[in-house]
């Protein structure tokens, strides 16, 4: 390749994982900070109901989101399957088939977005006077449906080919758009709440074609955006690889949404603050997920050159380095709550709640780290079932029935703190106890 890439299937483990996580995590930072700048833009230049919109229409984008995500990584699965075992030709089809699905499905979810979103805001609950507000921030942010997913099959497939550092220059050049458009159309021509959802919007079309062109430069690989050849055949598999997780991150959004339901009963100020805690919290799982991008581009690439025994490695390896990793981003996040949240709002009561949002949920990080891992290492092997299952139990009905039951006994802020902290230390307890006793493992030559 053109490119400096890693070989997955040789060297250091890792070294190698190291090497491919850290773009992904810094990458990762900026990808958040889309939803984090749109905050504090809003925030500081338009009012604390416009705030309290954007954080409350929060698992609205993700239900979508996650959906990209799942299909994403399938897609990518398949391909560091076929470079792992050197099958170019199904190698080229999968690239093709990939960039039309995403192109054609991002379509055909923005128009239905935009048929159930009245739907979506009664399930979350958006109501009063953030309602207008948020309204009109999703309809213009679901425009973009084709760009994120668009950029999620990229990312993946230059992941499978060992390649994290293009996805980090893009990400630093998109999030840097976004930036610097949305506090021109927020701040200087006065577009509020729509304004940061068009500035996400353009930046995510400039990561888009930024993305192409590094695939089409990929030596030894015939990509050619000019020529694109579609197989059916191929649609399929990255459904079946990806529509569980998708599915599976769905679900967590839906359960989420009817979770942010109950928020959205609270004050303006719980609801800004809830949302801020939630979107800073996120940071301490980061470094687990980049580490988990590359266990499972190591695992698929491994077995399909049959080296089993770096496969069990770069499981064992991950999940050090992936544990060491959180439990520094706990303390720091616990210690550094109060000045991060202040970013956000000068409003004492919001950053009151989300300090103790933070403070009360991201001990949770380390269980969710755990599962992170664990079920990237099933999905590269090609078991996407028992990740959803775990993620099903443990992020919709466990964290579902706390809310619901915690506020019937309880009706106070704190059973909203643990509810998704509940739920991820469920999930990762359940993915650990998958991965070391279920005989799939065994039987793969994973454990």
């Amino acid at each position: 390749m053109s490119n400096k890439v890693l070989s997955l299937t040789e060297g250091n483990i890792r070294k190698v994982i190291i090497s491919f996580a850290w773009p992904v995590f810094i990458s990762s930072i900026f990808a958040e900070l889309y939803n984090i700048t749109n905050s504090m833009i809003v925030g500081n230049y338009v009012s604390l109901r416009a705030l309290s919109a954007v954080s409350a229409c929060t698992w609205i984008c993700n239900i979508f989101n996650f959906t990209f995500f799942g299909l994403g990584m399938g897609t990518g699965i398949i391909v560091a399957r076929y470079y792992g075992a050197k099958d170019y030709e199904n190698l080229e089809k999968s690239l093709d088939t990939a960039i039309i699905f995403a192109v054609v499905g991002g379509i055909a979810l923005t128009v239905l977005s935009e048929m159930f979103l009245p739907v979506l805001m009664k399930i979350c609950n958006i109501t009063g006077d953030i309602y207008g507000d948020a309204r009109d921030y999703l309809r213009v942010y679901f425009l973009g449906n084709t760009a994120v997913l668009t950029s999620q099959m990229c990312f993946y497939i230059l992941r499978s080919f060992g390649d994290t550092r293009h996805q980090l220059y893009f990400s630093i050049i998109s999030s840097i758009v976004n930036v610097v458009l949305g506090v021109i159309f927020v701040r200087f021509l006065g577009m509020n709440i729509t304004g940061t959802a068009l500035a996400t919007i353009i930046s995510q079309f400039v990561m888009d074609i930024l993305a192409l062109r590094q695939m089409i430069r990929i030596d030894g690989v015939n990509f050619d955006i000019r020529n694109l050849h579609f197989s059916l055949r191929t649609v399929m598999e990255i459904c079946r690889l990806g529509i569980p997780a998708g599915f599976q991150n769905m679900l967590i959004a839906l359960s989420s949404m009817v979770v942010q339901s109950y928020v959205n009963m609270f004050p303006n100020e719980v609801i800004a603050g809830i949302g801020v805690g939630e979107k800073l919290t996120n940071w301490g799982q980061m470094y687990s997920v980049a580490v988990s991008s590359a266990t499972m581009a190591l695992v698929a690439q491994n077995l399909g050159a049959e080296r089993y025994d770096r496969a069990r490695e770069s499981i064992r390896e991950s999940a050090i380095i992936s544990s060491a990793a959180t439990l520094f981003s706990i303390v720091v996040l616990f210690i550094s709550a109060p000045l991060l949240v202040s970013r956000f709002s000068d409003s004492a009561e919001a950053v009151e709640y989300g300090v103790q949002m933070i403070r009360w949920s991201v001990f949770s990080m380390f269980f969710i780290s755990l599962s992170h891992i664990y079920n990237a290492a099933c999905r590269g092997a090609g078991n996407v079932r028992a990740p959803m299952i775990v993620g099903i139990i443990g992020q919709v009905i466990v964290k579902y029935l706390f809310v619901f039951v915690g506020l019937k006994v309880f009706y106070d802020v704190h059973i909203l703190y643990l509810a998704s902290a509940t739920g991820f230390v469920v999930a990762g307890l359940l993915a650990v106890l998958y991965f070391y006793t279920s005989r799939w493992s065994r039987e793969h030559n994973l454990r």
